[in-house]
């Protein structure tokens, strides 16, 4: 797997079992302390222990490692973008501390 980036979150408010139904609906699941959500052969990982989220992808295709930037890979932009959107709607208080656009193997 790919890490393509990953987003260090400030949590204001997170209570999990309250919200199972509301989660299962947005199609993430909890896997532990971790929530998941597949999306269009992209995977987002929700730590709620490190409060990151993740956003990895399989290893059909290789890709250079390494930090990137916004204007150079405008697609994957488009991902952080999604990734973004996806928080948002988490029935959670989330802010958005970094975006580390960091491309690793896992």
């Amino acid at each position: 797997m790919y890490q393509i980036f990953e987003i260090k979150l400030r949590p204001k408010e997170i209570d999990v079992e309250k919200n199972l139904d509301k989660l299962k609906t947005l199609n993430w699941y909890s896997n532990g302390r971790i929530l998941v959500k597949d999306d269009d052969g992209l995977q987002y990982i929700l730590d709620l222990y490190s409060l990151t989220l993740k956003c990895v992808m399989s290893e059909l295709f290789p890709i250079s490692e390494g930090k990137w930037l916004p204007e150079e890979y405008p697609s994957r932009e488009e991902i952080v973008g999604t990734a973004i959107t996806q928080l948002q709607k988490l029935p959670f208080n989330l802010e958005i501390e970094e975006v580390w656009r960091i491309v690793k193997h896992e």
